[in-house]
């Protein structure tokens, strides 16, 4: 199994392990293990369709160029779905709008997840449920079957190149 399945298998894991009252660090780890699943999915099928000519060295290291941050950035112009003023406009010009609605969820429910990690990873005060952890780790489930379904086509392949190139769109 690749990195990204063997994640939400690790999250589902993480939620369920405990009987009775599960532990807070399972559940912040399965959050946590949740949200990699997904960034792993986008990385990992990004660096494919960057390089896909590439060795597996070179596949590595384009997957190290995908951040967080600019990650975030783009889903939350493409979970809007229209064109934006935020939205590059070397990107903005090659995308036929409204952006698929199976893409906008796949980038609102990076989102989620990517500010789920943050309170489980960082927030102490925050105090999760299973019922909640569970949720989370659906959500990423759906993005896998969403993605799945839409990675095909152009907005998904543009939108892959913009996780990783967002950076560099004003340069060209």
């Amino acid at each position: 199994m690749a990195l990204k399945d063997d994640l939400l298998v690790q999250a589902r894991y993480l939620a369920l392990v405990d009987t009775g009252k599960p532990k807070q660090a399972n559940l912040r780890r399965a959050i946590s293990a949740a949200y990699y699943a997904l960034f792993h999915l986008l990385v990992e099928d990004g660096a494919s369709a960057l390089g896909s000519k590439l060795s597996n060295l070179g596949k590595s290291r384009v997957r190290r160029a995908f951040a967080h941050a600019e990650m975030k950035m783009v889903c939350s112009q493409y979970a809007k779905g229209h064109a934006s003023t935020s939205m590059q406009p070397q990107i903005a010009m090659l995308l036929t709008f409204p952006i698929h609605p199976d893409l906008r969820m796949v980038a609102s429910i990076f989102l989620h997840l990517q500010e789920a990690r943050h309170l489980a990873d960082y927030d102490i005060s925050c105090k999760f449920s299973r019922m909640s952890t569970i949720a989370v780790i659906d959500k990423a489930v759906l993005a896998f079957k969403l993605w799945k379904a839409v990675k095909a086509t152009v907005h998904a392949q543009l939108f892959l190149v913009d996780l990783v190139l967002r950076k560099s769109w004003s340069r060209v």
